[in-house]
């Protein structure tokens, strides 16, 4: 009996790693996102989860539409579309609460205004926390004053990278120089994992989708277009299966345990083994007389 409850737990310890690492593979959270559909017409108040934003050379955060006076928004949690005007040299936001549990697609189209006599519509897209939206916004503000080396920027290593400027989330949301741009997101958990763990404070983390019409400090960022573009903004929402976040640190940590338990329970296996044998008594012998 022994052996085989020691035989179940070993082939757990071999095998729980690659279960994990499947699921994590299977529910990758920056995937590329499905065509968008546009609903004919929101069904819902948008103004209820978004917010808009806009930053322009003298006019910093002034909201544009609605509702972007409140301080707090509600989770997204159903689709919508928007159409937004970037005027030239400047930049517009959306800023929305991701709820883990929940897949957004989001499908972005650059079109030049009609107000315009031209066929350039090409922009960026960023998606990027609130943190990374406020280094944003004071770049924008400080441009004139060229504060930050761009050829010297991409020589600072990613993981230094943050110390000296913006980052859109991931690392990875970044479209440049684009007329139109499908992505998708999944965020793990809602809220910072110490407030919930210690309690009080707000929860709520905010994403910013940044539509840019600027030469930001990036090098590979689209320059002002020179005239206004319009942009149509679809956001589908689908319930995904979301995986405990313990997970990631079974999957870390079970290497290097396995290195230490395994030799433990193959010790005390052969140890067991060894108290279970029977002490035969011994037997004389007789000596064989002349």
């Amino acid at each position: 009996m022994k052996e085989k409850i020691f035989s179940v737990i070993l082939n757990f310890i071999f095998i729980m790693p690659i279960i994990i690492i499947s699921l994590n593979l299977i529910t990758f959270n920056s995937s590329a996102a499905n065509s968008c559909v546009a609903p004919g017409n929101n069904e819902w108040d948008i103004s209820e989860s978004i917010q808009t934003h806009d930053i322009q050379y003298g006019l910093m955060d002034s909201p544009l539409d609605f509702n972007a006076n409140e301080e707090e928004i509600s989770p997204l949690t159903r689709g919508f579309s928007h159409e937004l005007l970037i005027e030239n040299d400047s930049s517009t936001a959306i800023s929305m609460e991701l709820a883990a549990g929940y897949k957004y697609n989001f499908c972005i189209s650059f079109s030049p205004s009609m107000e315009e006599k031209t066929t350039i519509s090409t922009g960026d897209v960023y998606l990027m926390t609130e943190s990374n939206w406020e280094i944003y916004r004071s770049e924008y503000s400080s441009r004139s004053f060229d504060w930050i080396d761009s050829e010297l920027l991409e020589n600072i290593p990613v993981e230094w990278r943050d110390m000296a400027t913006w980052l859109p989330f991931r690392d990875v949301h970044s479209y440049e120089n684009i007329e139109y741009e499908e992505f998708s997101v999944g965020i793990d958990t809602s809220g910072p994992t110490w407030s919930s763990i210690i309690g009080g404070g707000n929860n709520q983390i905010i994403y910013y989708l940044v539509l840019d019409g600027w030469d930001n400090s990036r090098i590979s960022d689209s320059p002002a277009a020179g005239n206004k573009i319009n942009v149509e903004i679809i956001v589908e929402v689908e319930e995904r299966m979301a995986i405990p976040i313990f997970t990631a640190y079974l999957a870390i940590g079970a290497l290097p345990l396995s290195c230490i338990i395994i030799p433990i329970l193959f010790h005390v296996a052969y140890k067991n083994g060894a108290n279970d044998k029977k002490i035969e008594s011994f037997k004389q012998v007789p000596l064989l007389e002349e």
